[in-house]
C-alpha cells in the first residue's frame, strides 16, 4: 500500500507517556515497543480488508474506497522495482 516513511511515521517523543499508549493493551505495547521509524524507513506497509463469510462485495468496495483515498491523498501505491 505504501511504505514507512522516518519522519511522517515517526512516533512523537513523549508517546509512552501518552494516554493513548497508557490505554493500550499489551499487545498494543508489545509493537510498539519495537516500532522505530529510522531504522523501518522505506520497508512495505500493507493493508488487509477482512469480512465476514458471504461478505466479499463488501469487502470489494471497502478496498476501492481505500484505494481512491490513497489516490486523491497523492500517494496511490506504486509498487518498487528492485
Amino acid at each position: 500500500m505504501t511504505f514507512v516513511d522516518r519522519e511522517s511515521d515517526a512516533l512523537p517523543k513523549d508517546f509512552k507517556q501518552s494516554q493513548e499508549y497508557k490505554r493500550m493493551g499489551v499487545i498494543g505495547k508489545n509493537a510498539y515497543s519495537v516500532y522505530d521509524a529510522e531504522a523501518m524507513h522505506g520497508l512495505p506497509v500493507g493493508v488487509q480488508v477482512i469480512g465476514r463469510r458471504f461478505d466479499e462485495e463488501r469487502v470489494l468496495q471497502a478496498m476501492k474506497v481505500v484505494e481512491h483515498v490513497l489516490k486523491e491523498s497523492g500517494r496511490k501505491f506504486t509498487p518498487k522495482v528492485f
